[in-house]
């Protein structure tokens, strides 16, 4: 702190530096009523022992209970022009000033003289110009006033060197009550000093009139500053003789005991007001006082006038004189309040020791470095070691040499992080058995923020744990029997929808062979009776039952993914709007059509006629669910498709795709029945009215296209379906256009060789004899070894027409390879009725049941086909 005024301006003004209330906001830390008393004691054996040292051990104590960088005292005295604070003690990164002045006017001590309360200031070299030099700089200061009697003279502060340095209420409390004491304290010794001298002026007397007068008048002076040093309120005096008669005593003693000058003075012994405890420390304190005229500050107690005790701290001294009537003054300081701070703190300790002696937990605390530092007696009690051993060995005596990796890891690093850590580790009890525990620490600070270490407990969770390992094991078995009787369930559902699916097949199937049984056996009779022209009619009945039986095994295929489809573009526009007037005809007149086509050319690549015969689905599935009438609506339109909306969808890729959507007013779909509709077999309809497999086709046909489905349903708000197909850019057809046309064979098969495989004679055999009857040479086989062995007897082979499904070891894709081997190049026309083997794309592949014309057809097909496909 410079001592000299800078040149230059104010940068701001005194409210900009003065801040005082902060003081009142800032956390504020717990009083310290132990380092406190040990400080006043220390003062107190100062001015006992060294008065001249006393306000620099005042400035050193500062430093220690305030946390200051620098700690000093300015008193205000007369200059040469004007007054000035001169640093009567300076103690820290200040120290070398000491003695060093400042004007009054220029020094931020003036405020606190001028208002007489504690100040805390902010970088007040902003407004004192001659601070702003000042090395080390001053961040903030914090200053209460120093006494001179009743008046203010000056300052006791503290400083703060560094810019995160913060001063709080508790300090400035501080500050105060050791300006209070240290200034009464030296006003004390001051006047005592000056009495003295007094006395040996009187002595002087003879000397001299003139010298008897400055004499008498420097006694008066000097007896006037020994009143007002016996007026301090805070600081307690008595005077006494070493005989233990008690003379006097200032106002601020009395009340201490709470007695009137002349109930005091009664006493004719201060054995009167001693406990008789404290009496031994009483005699020892006069004999070192008659031996050598001091003796040490030391506490004890008095009795009050109403009989209760109050708790003092003592600093006697002999004024002069020898033998009993030797005059001594004693300073005393009513500590009763620290001293009940004291004991309250150790009561809470021992409480604290004893909860945590009788908790039935290990509880425990670390120093900054980990190290324990107390551990309860929980320690003893679990691994039979007493807690100095724990303190000193730690934790990792007693874990498992394969946890202290995880102890590292959980524990320490908690530790060093200065943060709270949880940490489940096996240690070895006392008994040799291996336990489990889970500890939990957090990190301990003191008052002013700073770590001190980690406190914490830990529970023994043995049985927890063999109690969740043992429910864990249960749980598995739990588990299996769950999956076991899952699987039970599931089968037992299979075998009920297998049952459904009987029941609805069994009853079609059986109408269906009913009208081919009915149909042939009529006609059988009319040819017969030699009525052959009636017997068509009859035949054609058979064959519309044919038909029907042929969509059924459309569907079921459908369901199993198992159809073959032919995917080429398709107007999907067109498709609809050809398709209305028939779907209208289908929902009947109850049921109003509308359409909301969208306005574009885009295509969709898939099965026209699977595609027409999904959205008949549909919309005979919506009529259904409005039995009293209502609308349909069926609208397209073109929607962006991410990976984000295909969450949970197989086989399906982001990218453009076109929605037909068909959408009812009808009764709606419960919630329980909503998440089944898609199930093969399922159906809400009657036994023998419906095989549960129409939706479950709709999905089929629209998965194996590569789109997906969605459907939104509740009961009382009707039923939309929504099928996504993916779009394509070529130009689209609808159904009625992708429909070969028939056409009548053509006989120009005669002197080819056919080579026919089916292992069903009642397919086989009315195959060939159509095709004789067309000209061709038709060899039969029943399976692929028959079929070889007539290849290798026949010395020209055009067109292969064999089954994909065969006995013995070869499919129809196996026997074609084969052929093929023998004969490059040779026509082969596939013929199934249910496929497992999949057949290269663009192969000729004819569907079972089929129209024997249409058989005759695909193999002159066949056989005049350029560019054969690979079957590999």
């Amino acid at each position: 702190m410079s001592s000299t005024n800078a040149p230059g301006r104010a940068t701001a003004s005194i409210d900009d530096v003065l801040i005082t209330a902060e003081l009142a906001r800032r956390p504020t830390r717990t009083p310290d009523h132990a380092a406190e008393s040990q400080a006043l004691t220390a003062l107190a054996q100062e001015m006992a022992s060294n008065t001249d040292g006393m306000l620099r051990k005042c400035a050193e104590l500062v430093l220690a209970l305030c946390h200051a960088d620098s700690a000093g005292i300015s008193v205000l005295e007369p200059g040469e022009a004007d007054d000035v604070f001169r640093w009567k003690a300076a103690a820290g990164g200040f120290a070398p000033i000491l003695g060093g002045t400042i004007p009054r006017a220029e020094s931020p001590c003036n405020v606190v003289v001028q208002s007489g309360q504690a100040v805390l200031f902010n970088e007040p070299k902003r407004f004192f110009q001659a601070l702003r030099n000042s090395e080390p700089p001053i961040y903030e200061a914090l200053l209460v006033p120093w006494h001179l009697g009743r008046e203010v003279v000056g300052t006791l502060w503290a400083v703060k060197h560094h810019p995160d340095g913060r001063f709080d209420a508790e300090d400035a409390r501080l500050l105060a009550s050791l300006a209070t004491f240290a200034s009464a304290a030296h006003q004390m010794s001051a006047a005592l000093a000056k009495a003295k001298h007094g006395e040996v002026l009187e002595q002087r007397v003879a000397e001299g009139t003139e010298e008897i007068v400055k004499a008498k008048d420097r006694l008066r002076l000097s007896e006037e500053r020994f009143r007002r040093a016996m007026d301090i309120g805070t600081v307690g005096v008595l005077f006494f003789t070493l005989s233990g008669r008690i003379t006097d005593a200032n106002e601020a003693f009395k009340r201490m005991g709470g007695y009137g000058h002349d109930e005091l003075i009664a006493h004719d012994h201060w054995k009167a007001l001693t406990p008789p405890e404290f009496v031994e420390a009483n005699m020892r304190a006069v004999g070192e006082l008659a031996e050598r005229g001091e003796t040490a500050p030391y506490e004890k107690q008095l009795f009050r006038k109403d009989g209760s005790r109050w708790w003092g701290l003592f600093a006697p001294t002999r004024l002069g004189g020898s033998g009993p009537d030797a005059e001594c003054v004693e300073f005393a300081i009513d500590i009763t309040e620290q001293k009940r701070a004291e004991a309250a703190l150790r009561e809470s300790e021992a409480r604290f020791r004893h909860m945590a002696d009788s908790a039935p937990v290990l509880i425990w605390m670390t120093d900054a470095d980990g190290h324990l530092t107390f551990a309860n007696m929980h320690f003893d009690y679990v691994f039979g070691r007493p807690a100095a051993d724990m303190l000193g060995e730690g934790w990792k005596c007693v874990i498992l040499p394969e946890d202290l990796a995880a102890y590292e890891a959980d524990v320490m690093a908690g530790i060093r992080a200065r943060r709270p850590f949880k940490a489940e580790m096996r240690v070895r009890d006392k008994a040799g058995r291996v336990l489990w525990l889970r500890a939990e620490g957090v990190p301990r600070l003191d008052d002013t923020g700073t770590y001190l270490g980690h406190t914490g407990c830990a529970v023994d969770i043995t049985e927890a744990r063999l109690a969740a390992e043992e429910l864990e094991r249960r749980v598995a078995e739990r588990t299996a029997e769950l999956m076991a009787a899952e699987e039970t369930l599931r089968h037992a559902q299979k075998m009920e929808a297998v049952g459904q699916l009987t029941g609805g097949i069994a009853h079609d199937f059986n109408n269906m062979l009913q009208g081919i049984s009915g149909g042939l056996d009529i006609a059988r009779r009319r040819i017969e009776d030699g009525r052959a022209a009636e017997a068509g009619r009859f035949l054609e009945r058979a064959y519309e039952a044919v038909g029907r039986a042929a969509g059924l095994t459309r569907r079921l295929l459908a369901f199993a993914r198992r159809q073959r489809l032919e995917p080429r573009p398709v107007d999907v526009e067109g498709l609809v709007a050809d398709m209305v007037e028939l779907i209208r005809r289908t929902v009947g007149p109850g049921v109003q059509v509308e359409l909301h086509l969208r306005d574009g050319d885009g295509n969709v690549l898939c099965d026209p006629n699977e595609l027409e015969s999904a959205l008949l689905n549909l919309c005979i599935n919506a009529r259904d669910a409005m039995p009293q009438g209502g609308r349909l609506t069926i609208g397209t339109k073109d929607i962006d498709v991410s990976a984000a909306d295909l969450v949970g969808e197989q086989g399906v890729s982001p990218g453009c795709y076109c929605v037909i959507s068909v959408a009812d007013t009808g009764e709606g779909i419960p919630s329980d029945v909503l998440e089944r509709v898609f199930e093969p077999f399922f159906t809400t309809k009657p036994v023998g009215q419906g095989t549960g497999l129409g939706l479950s086709q709709v999905y089929g046909f629209v998965q194996q296209s590569g789109g997906f489905v969605r459907l939104e349903s509740a009961p009382g708000r009707g039923t939309t379906v929504r099928l996504a197909l993916p779009q394509h850019s070529q130009v689209g057809t609808s159904a009625q256009e992708a429909q070969p046309e028939a056409a009548a064979p053509d006989p120009a098969g005669t002197g080819a060789t056919v080579l026919l495989v089916d292992d069903e004679a009642a397919v086989r055999e009315p195959a060939a004899e159509r095709l004789r009857e067309l000209g061709y040479r038709v060899l039969e086989a029943a399976d692929g070894p028959a079929a070889l062995q007539l290849l290798g007897r026949t010395p020209r082979l055009d067109l292969l027409v064999t089954d994909v499904g065969l006995p013995h070891g070869m499919n129809g894709r196996q026997v074609a390879e084969a052929v093929r081997e023998r004969v490059p190049g040779v026509s082969v026309l596939f013929i199934t009725g249910y496929a497992t083997t999949k057949l290269p794309s663009g192969v000729e592949v004819i569907g079972k049941p089929f129209e024997l014309d249409v058989l005759a057809q695909r193999a002159q097909v066949a056989q005049t086909r350029a560019g054969l496909p690979p079957l590999a």
